[in-house]
This record gives structure tokens, sequence and C-alpha cells, in this order.
């Protein structure tokens, strides 16, 4: 991306006083053939119910815009904070997943309210491979006519997005702003890093009553908006209290 895409489901220790040197992606020379360090190998307690083979290992390459590997999101984690969502609009609520990867928290999402109450499931990602994956999914699945996902870079509300699945006869999203004005609820799993360069815009969609849910780490830009969650329960999720 040229782009610097805020890359997706970010699953590693937070460390803002981890170098730049440390943050560059690493190799492992194998001898015929190099393969990329895997950050997780050391701190297996931090990934999802199960490893899954990402299509490419992201690291810290801060010159393309991406900024931690994608890593499944834990599902117990996750099943915690979507109880804490309220999904209740008359005309159905829509949740975007910024870095939505294979669409893993889309599917839960879908598969825990119905329509009436999630009307809309939509994810934005730069991995084409896990897009894919997500669209190939959603033709099995009687969420067809709810979920669409899109190749797109995040990092400025004015980028264009490329359609990879949305229901027939539906409208297609243009921009990442216009996806977020779409939106009730935004979801992100990124880094501290990542969320401090996209706190501006995380920060008008709270103050435009939308929920930000964030798992794994808190967005100190927004620590005033915090209705539930903390460190112990590892999610947070901001919304504007009504006065």
């Amino acid at each position: 991306m040229n782009n610097q895409q805020l890359h997706p489901k970010a699953d590693v220790i937070g460390d803002n006083n981890v170098s730049q040197a440390d943050r560059e992606p690493q190799t492992q020379d194998t001898g015929d053939k190099e393969e990329e360090y895997d950050r997780y190998k050391d701190n297996p307690d931090l990934l999802g119910e199960k490893k899954t083979t990402a299509s490419r290992l992201y690291a810290f390459d801060w010159a393309n815009g991406f900024v931690s590997p994608w890593r499944p999101t834990p599902k117990d984690i996750l099943t915690n904070m979507l109880t804490h969502a309220h999904f209740s609009s008359t005309e159905g609520d829509t949740l975007l997943d910024l870095g939505c990867g294979d669409g893993l928290v889309l599917f839960q999402a879908l598969d825990t309210f119905p329509k009436t109450a999630l009307k809309r499931a939509i994810g934005v990602d730069l991995d084409r491979a896990l897009l894919e994956q997500a669209a190939t999914r959603v033709r099995s699945t009687e969420h067809v006519d709810r979920l669409e996902v899109y190749y797109g870079d995040f990092s400025m509300l004015s980028n264009p997005l490329t359609e990879i699945y949305t229901p027939e006869n539906s409208t297609s999203a243009a921009t990442v702003g216009q996806i977020i004005a779409e939106s009730s609820h935004v979801f992100v799993y990124l880094l501290p890093e990542a969320l401090s360069k996209l706190a501006s815009f995380l920060m008008e969609a709270v103050e435009n009553n939308k929920m930000v849910l964030s798992m794994r780490w808190e967005i100190r830009e927004l620590a005033p908006y915090l209705v539930d969650g903390g460190a112990h329960e590892q999610f947070y999720i901001y919304q504007r209290r009504n006065k």
C-alpha cells in the first residue's frame, strides 16, 4: 500500500517501547529459502484457538504500511465483547471491521445476531487472498445478503475501495469515509501504533454516535468515551454517552 494501511488482526505483545529495528521484518535463513520470522512462536498463548496460516506475514513493514501480522481473533474474548455491542437499531445495525482478514469477526457476529438486529456486516482489508476466503465462505451460508468485503487501504477516509464480495443488487461503497458513515459499529484489532494513527477518525465516528470496539488494546485518545471493557476483559468499547 502506499498507502500506510494499518493492517489487521494484530495479536502480538503491545510494547510501545519496541525499537524501530525490532519492528522491521525479520527472516531466518534455512538454506535454500528464507522464512519470515514469526514472533508468535514464542507466545502461543496470544493466538486464537488455533493457529491459522496467514497468506502473508506483514510483521512491521512500515515502508509499505503494514504494521502487524494477521492472526485470528480469540473467539472467547470476541464472544464476550459482542454481548456488549447492543445491535438493536429498528432497521438493523451495520458492523464494520477495519482489517477483517478472513472475516472471522463478521461471521461470528452474523451467526450471533438476527438480521433484524444486525442488517449488514462489512469488512475491509489489504490481503486479497483472505478476502477471497471470506467471499467463498459466505456463499455456502445463509448470510449471502448481509456480508460485504472490500479490498482497500483504510488509513484515509478518501481512499477508494474495490468490491470483493457484495450481495446482488446492492450498492457498493466507493470510499472508506462512505463505508464508515453507513456503519453503526466499527471494530478494530490493531496494534497501539496503528490505533493512534486512526484515532482522529475513530474519534469522529464516536462523536457521530457510532460505537467503536477495540480488541486487546485501549485507544487512549478515546478514553473519555469508554463505556465497557478494560484490561481485564481484553476489549474496549467506546460510545458517546447520552446526556
